[in-house]
């Protein structure tokens, strides 16, 4: 979860360094001062953005300043030697979304400021299953595949329920009983597709221990595992 650092303002979390660099990306890598309309925007965003205790910010939280700050910050980590200093969030970050990925980055944080700007709250996800597209686009995925779930189970006969990377199958006991071990997961990254146009042939039925498995191989690895590749990782050390 976001720390606040001495009597400081919390820490950059890795959802709001993402906008950050998307508009730093927007603008061909060169970093926009105070007065620009587009770091006003992205500072009044964070701000109303519950991703942080209210009561864990200064009066500067997130002020135009600091936006600005924080684009040479990445600057200096995607041009070492500038002078100034980078995160290690910022050094990931640039190093997760080179200016080659550009483009995907850009729909990753259409996602962020989309969810961001209902003022919903987001919800806890464990530091080591969170997605390189960070908690926001994390949570989303998860809430996805818990909606379409029994949309998925209907779909399924009683000798279909069987996990698609473990093959474990339940034992002979109540329908109800033997749905209770499955999860639905998406095969498509969240951040490539509308969530109104999500369709249950997109889905993977898993049992519950190989769908946090999936989950921790994606954010493990910085980047999208597919069914595939986690059956071959859990088949044997030749996939790890």
């Amino acid at each position: 979860m976001p720390v606040t650092k001495g009597s400081g303002n919390p820490n950059w979390t890795r959802d709001e360094t993402l906008l950050a660099l998307d508009l730093l990306y927007r603008h061909d890598a060169k970093p926009l001062d105070r007065s620009s309309g587009e770091v006003a925007d992205l500072s009044r965003l964070l701000k109303s953005a519950q991703l942080h205790p209210i009561e864990g910010r200064k009066d500067n939280f997130r002020n135009t300043d600091g936006v600005a700050l924080k684009l040479q910050n990445l600057l200096s980590a995607l041009v070492p030697g500038r002078g100034l200093s980078s995160s290690k969030t910022d050094r990931e970050v640039v190093s997760a979304f080179p200016q080659s990925a550009r483009d995907r980055l850009a729909g990753i944080a259409a996602a962020i400021r989309a969810e961001l700007e209902t003022g919903s709250p987001i919800a806890d996800v464990p530091d080591d299953e969170v997605f390189v597209e960070g908690r926001v686009i994390t949570v989303q995925h998860r809430a996805r595949d818990r909606r379409l779930r029994l949309k998925l189970l209907a779909g399924k006969s009683d000798n279909a329920l069987v996990c698609e990377i473990c093959s474990f199958e339940p034992p002979p006991i109540t329908r109800s009983l033997r749905e209770s071990f499955f999860e639905a997961h998406h095969i498509v990254p969240l951040a490539t597709v509308e969530i109104s146009k999500t369709r249950v042939a997109d889905m993977a039925l898993l049992c519950a221990g190989c769908h946090r498995f999936i989950h921790r191989l994606i954010s493990s690895r910085a980047r999208w595992i597919g069914i595939g590749e986690g059956r071959a990782v859990l088949a044997g050390p030749h996939g790890s």
